[in-house]
């Protein structure tokens, strides 16, 4: 098996420190449509731990983000949607 390059990887494990807006995962020619996919699938759980923190009452960290940026989540579904992916299901009790 082959590994990826770091930079790739990183962009995949940590999207939201290398892009800035998840419509920019889709635009980067460098990622595969699989890395793309990864990327908005780890940058989708993110903003979901973000968004059941805050509902949860539990303050995120403040640092580098900005106020009105608080989850993404909205934005990371419409780019996968681009992509032709669905959003991750949440799990039915």
């Amino acid at each position: 098996m082959t590994q990826k390059p770091n930079l790739t990887n990183d962009k995949i494990e940590q999207p939201e420190t290398h892009f800035r807006s998840p419509t920019d995962v889709v635009k980067d020619s460098e990622l595969s449509h699989e890395d793309k996919k990864d990327a908005l699938n780890t940058w989708e759980q993110d903003a979901r731990q973000l968004l059941t923190a805050s509902n949860e009452g539990m303050p995120g960290s403040e640092e580098g983000l900005d106020k009105k940026d608080n989850h993404r989540l909205g934005e990371v579904i419409r780019a996968k949607r681009k992509i032709g992916l669905p959003p991750k299901q949440k799990p039915s009790h």
